[in-house]
């Protein structure tokens, strides 16, 4: 297992342990909207961290950061960009190694989910338009955030 996927395997184990616990007792139909909101919960404080960090919650602002990433990782390509909007390819997801290795895939669904949280605290007038997850069985993630 490669250090970035060990990170987050590390990161991961409480959540998981905490997630299998409310499905344990709850079931997995009223566990999940719990582990929904706090997946969400953490991404609408990473969002709005990172446009602080920005400076700027702009369409151009989140691009210029993800073709930053995109130089730096070997999974991420900016597949394009216009006034209106950013898309993004996705080859290797991280997160759902890490719940895959953990036993529980499945919660990687419930952090996609949370994306649209994530793009909301960033900018509301932004969205996510997404068609494809790899933690969905595809081979790739497709991610846009665009205008509405």
């Amino acid at each position: 297992m490669d250090a970035d996927i060990q990170e987050l395997v590390d990161q991961y184990r409480l959540a998981v342990a905490f997630a299998r616990a409310f499905i344990d007792e709850l079931g997995e139909e009223r566990a999940h909207p719990v582990i929904l909101r706090a997946f969400e919960s953490i991404q609408v404080d990473a969002a709005r961290d990172l446009a602080a960090e920005l400076g700027d919650n702009s369409l151009e602002a989140l691009a210029a950061h993800y073709r930053e990433r995109a130089r730096e990782r070997d999974n991420l390509e900016v597949v394009e960009v216009t006034d209106e909007h950013v898309a993004l390819k996705i080859t290797r997801c991280r997160a759902f190694e890490a719940f895959s290795y953990l036993g529980v895939p499945e919660l990687c669904r419930l952090y996609c989910d949370s994306d649209d949280a994530y793009i909301k605290a960033f900018n509301p007038s932004m969205r996510m338009i997404r068609t494809k997850t790899i933690a969905g069985g595809d081979a790739c993630c497709d991610h846009t955030w665009a205008l509405e």
